[in-house]
């Protein structure tokens, strides 16, 4: 049965980025795409007019599945830290587990941090891409905040669009760590996510 276009764009999309975790962005040529996907440079060309739109197209599909899943919302579910601890980290190990999924494979031996600073080295444009992905997780932590405060368990005076701002921040802190001493199982990502919560509730 024939591919469809979006199976092959698909195709080369997870070929791409499965080479630029592995060796990072600077060393994939575009017969390397063509080596390892089996398509001819022709054809990806005609999804892709150059590495760098390809790079680009890599990052969109980052920020599609970023944020909160479309059909909840968090200042209704969550009521309590029980809540949202349990809330946040099953979002978040649903995003890996699509992102795993995607790949067909674990992410363990890729180094997910130098691929996106020399992404972003590569093209100024995806700090916009970046920006906009930190906005949609701080805008869903915000509504996790909402719902403590509907609920009567956010101490008066917190303001949950600021307590979303600094707890991300600190999320992805303790996320780069653990990237960079090679933790990354999914029991690692949990682990982490109930710590760093737990902590953060205990200091507001």
């Amino acid at each position: 049965m024939p591919k469809s276009p979006l199976d092959t764009k698909a195709r080369i999309l997870k070929t791409a980025l499965l080479l630029f975790l592995e060796k990072g962005y600077k060393n994939i040529s575009y017969q390397d795409l063509v080596k390892n996907t089996g398509l001819s440079k022709g054809a990806i060309y005609h999804y892709f007019a150059s590495k760098e739109d390809l790079l680009l197209a890599v990052f969109d599909l980052f920020s599609a599945g970023s944020g909160q899943p479309a059909d909840k919302k968090p200042e209704d579910i969550v009521t309590d830290h029980t809540s949202f601890r349990k809330f946040y980290i099953d979002t978040r190990m649903e995003q890996l587990k699509a992102f795993k999924a995607f790949l067909g494979t674990e992410i363990a031996n890729f180094n997910w941090v130098l691929f996106c600073l020399e992404s972003i080295e590569a093209n100024a444009e995806l700090k916009g891409t970046v920006s906009t992905i930190a906005k949609t997780e701080v805008d869903f932590l915000e509504k996790c905040f909402t719902g403590l405060q509907k609920n009567g368990n956010l101490p008066k005076g917190k303001d949950p669009a600021l307590l979303a701002q600094n707890l991300y921040y600190v999320i992805e802190g303790a996320g780069l760590v653990m990237f960079l001493t090679e933790d990354k199982r999914d029991e690692d990502f949990i682990k982490l996510f109930d710590k760093t919560l737990d902590n953060f509730f205990k200091i507001i």
